[in-house]
């Protein structure tokens, strides 16, 4: 039972981790555009990390050369699949939320900004090493 515990605390940082990363992938190569296969590809990464930490964690040999430990791998990969998957979503909205709360700016569909955030102007005039530069 702790190396189900253990390897969920496992599951909750690695989610937290591969957000950041798929955030900052969209950045730089998509334009900030969400790409529904790097959820994909982040689900199966978080239930490969919780599948192999229990397997390490409860001292259960590994051995993938042979079909029965293979069978034996996929059955805990898809329940740990099954563990991560409300963890994963829930982690996506909280990071939605705060994408949303944190936008600078709200655009019209033809990209023109049409007015600033309030709460990212009083966030930045409360700064102390903030200066205008026009003052």
């Amino acid at each position: 039972m702790a190396a189900l515990f253990i390897s969920m605390l496992f599951c909750a940082g690695s989610i937290a981790v591969l957000l950041l990363v798929k955030e900052q992938i969209e950045r730089m190569f998509f334009r900030w555009k969400d790409v529904p296969f790097l959820h994909v590809i982040n689900f199966l990464v978080a239930g490969f990390i919780v599948a192999v930490s229990y397997y390490k964690l409860s001292d259960i040999e590994l051995h993938l050369s042979t079909m029965a430990s293979a069978k034996q791998f996929l059955y805990v990969f898809i329940g740990a699949l099954e563990l991560v998957l409300p963890i994963y979503l829930l982690g996506c909205w909280l990071f939605r939320k705060r994408k949303r709360r944190e936008k600078k700016y709200t655009r019209s569909k033809d990209k023109k900004v049409l007015y600033i955030n309030e709460k990212y102007l009083a966030r930045r005039r409360d700064s102390h090493d903030y200066h205008s530069k026009t003052s």
